[in-house]
C-alpha cells in the first residue's frame, strides 16, 4: 500500500475509563482521538458522581457529533456495576487517610460513616458478610498494606497496620480489599439494581457485570433491563470474569449469555471467539499488552486517558507487523449459493488485492461483518447501517467500523457515504484502493475502486 492513512492499521476499538478528574473538554478530546467507548466504573464513584459522568459523556458525544457533522456517531457508553467487592468509601474531597505501621483503625458497615472522613473509622461497601466470616488473626490487603484483624464487634472491625515499613501509608477512597472471598449470592443487590436503572435512564448501551461466578447474575441483570426497557432500545451485557476457564467448568455457559467478556485469560479468550463473543482487554500501562496469541483476538482495549496516544501508536505497530505475516486466503473465484459467498469473495479481494479498506452495503452486512471480525484481515471494514442496534453491536467488533445512514440508499450512495467516513476519520486517503461488497436476493458481487483525490469530504 503506497498511501497509508492514519488509522489504516488501527483495527481494535478503544474504550477509556472516565473519572471525576475528566472534564467535558477532556472527554471531547478523547473522542477526537478515536475513542469509541466511554467507560464508567460505578464502584469507584458516588451516585451523584456517576450521574455527572453519564451526563458529561452524553454531552461530549452530542458536541462531538455536531463538530463532525454526524447524524449518529458510532460511540457508546459502558457502565460497570459495583458488584460485590469491598471498597473503602468516604468523602473524596477530604483526600487520603494517612496511617502508620502499628496504628489501629476500625472498618465498618455503618452507613453513617459512608460520606465522612475519619482517621480511625472507615466505611467499607458490601462489608456485612465479612463481619460474620472473618475472625481475629485474619489478614486483609489494601494496595500494598496489610491489616490484621484484632476484634469484631457488631458493625465494627478493629484492625492493626502490620507493614514492615515504618513510612507513612495512605488509604484512598474506593481502594479495594483484595484477598477476601466476596459474597457469592446470586441475587442482584439493591445498589446494583439502582445502578442498572441509572445506566438505562442515561442511555448507556453496555453494562459490565463484575465478579461473575454463574449465569444467574447475568439473567438477573437481563430481566431487570428487559422489564424497564422502553421502545426498541437495546442494552448489551458484558461479563468481567474472575476465574479462568480451567478453574470454572461453567465458564462457557456464562459466556453464552453475554455479548462479550472483559478478561485476560487465554482459555476464556479462546472460548469467546469460538462462541463469537467480543473480547475486551484492560490495559493500564503500555507494557501490559497481551501476548500475540491473545492480542490477535482482542476486539476492544480498555485504557486510561493519559496513555491513549501511546497505545494507539503501539497498536498500529503490532497490527502492521501482524499483517506482514498473513498468508493470502485461497478461495475459489466462482460464486456459490449461501451466506458465506460474499464474505469469502471480499476476504479474498482484501488479502490478495491489498485493499486499504473493505466497504459493506448489503442487507446481510451485519452477519458477514461479524464473520470477518473473527478472521485475520489486513484492513478495516466500513459497514453501512441504518439500524442503531447493529451500530452498537459492531462497535464491539475488531475491524468493523459502522457508518450510520438514514433512509433507503442505493449501493452507489452507500459506498460514497462510507468513503466519506473513511476519509474523515483517517481510514482512507486519496489514491487508496477499496473493495465494496453488495448482495440482494441471488445477486451478489464485489466492486474494486480507488478513492479519487478530488473527492469532496462533506457531511455524512
Amino acid at each position: 500500500m503506497t498511501f497509508i492513512a492514519e488509522n489504516t492499521f488501527l483495527w481494535q476499538k478503544l474504550a477509556v475509563q472516565l473519572s471525576v478528574n475528566v472534564t467535558l473538554d477532556n472527554a471531547i478530546q478523547l473522542l477526537q482521538q478515536g475513542v469509541k467507548i466511554l467507560y464508567i466504573q460505578f464502584g469507584l464513584h458516588t451516585r451523584e458522581e456517576n450521574e455527572h459522568l453519564l451526563d458529561m459523556a452524553n454531552q461530549a458525544i452530542g458536541t462531538y457529533a455536531l463538530e463532525m457533522d454526524l447524524r449518529k456517531p458510532a460511540i457508546g457508553v459502558a457502565c460497570e456495576l459495583s458488584g460485590r467487592s469491598c471498597r473503602l468509601k468516604y468523602g473524596r474531597k477530604w483526600g487520603p487517610v494517612e496511617v502508620t505501621p502499628g496504628q489501629r483503625i476500625y472498618l465498618t458497615s455503618d452507613a453513617k460513616y459512608e460520606d465522612k472522613k475519619s482517621d480511625s473509622i472507615i466505611f467499607v461497601t458490601n462489608f456485612e458478610k465479612l463481619l460474620t466470616t472473618l475472625i481475629p488473626g485474619d489478614v486483609l490487603n489494601i494496595n500494598e498494606m496489610q491489616l490484621k484483624v484484632c476484634k469484631i464487634n457488631g458493625k465494627y472491625m478493629q484492625c492493626c497496620i502490620i507493614n514492615d515499613s515504618s513510612s507513612l501509608c495512605m488509604f484512598y477512597p474506593y481502594d479495594q480489599i483484595e484477598n477476601i472471598s466476596t459474597d457469592k449470592s446470586t441475587k442482584l443487590s439493591n445498589i446494583n439494581a439502582q445502578e442498572c436503572l441509572l445506566a438505562l435512564k442515561k442511555g448507556c448501551r453496555y453494562i459490565v457485570i463484575p465478579d461473575v461466578e454463574n449465569h444467574t447474575m447475568i439473567h438477573a441483570v437481563d430481566e431487570l433491563l428487559q422489564f424497564n426497557l422502553k421502545g426498541d432500545q437495546t442494552i448489551r451485557t458484558i461479563a468481567r470474569l474472575v476465574t479462568s476457564a480451567s478453574d470454572n467448568p461453567c465458564i462457557k455457559h456464562n459466556i453464552q449469555h453475554v455479548a462479550g467478556c472483559v478478561t485476560q485469560d487465554a482459555d476464556v479468550v479462546r472460548q469467546c471467539k469460538e462462541l463469537c463473543k467480543a473480547v475486551l482487554f484492560e490495559v493500564s500501562d503500555i507494557d501490559q499488552l497481551p501476548k500475540e496469541e491473545i492480542f490477535r483476538h482482542v476486539d476492544v482495549f480498555i485504557t486510561k486517558p493519559e496513555i491513549i496516544e501511546a497505545l494507539k501508536f503501539r497498536l498500529r505497530e503490532l497490527n502492521q507487523t501482524a499483517m506482514s505475516t498473513l498468508k493470502p486466503s485461497v478461495y475459489p473465484l466462482q460464486l456459490e449459493q449461501g451466506q458465506r459467498v460474499l464474505c469469502q469473495c471480499i476476504e479474498y479481494a482484501s488479502n490478495n488485492c491489498k485493499a486499504n479498506a473493505v466497504i459493506f452495503c448489503t442487507p446481510k452486512s451485519l452477519c458477514e461483518a461479524e464473520k470477518l471480525s473473527r478472521r485475520s484481515l489486513p484492513c478495516p471494514v466500513l459497514v453501512t447501517t441504518e439500524d442503531e442496534d447493529a451500530l452498537y453491536y459492531l462497535l464491539l467488533r475488531k475491524y468493523c467500523f459502522p457508518v450510520f445512514v438514514c433512509g433507503a440508499k442505493s449501493n452507489r450512495q452507500l459506498i460514497k457515504y462510507a468513503t466519506i467516513y473513511g476519509r474523515k476519520f483517517g481510514f482512507l486517503k486519496p489514491g487508496n484502493f477499496i473493495v465494496s461488497g453488495f448482495g440482494e436476493h441471488l445477486v451478489q458481487g464485489l466492486e474494486m475502486r480507488y478513492v479519487p483525490d478530488d473527492f469532496i469530504v462533506g457531511a455524512q
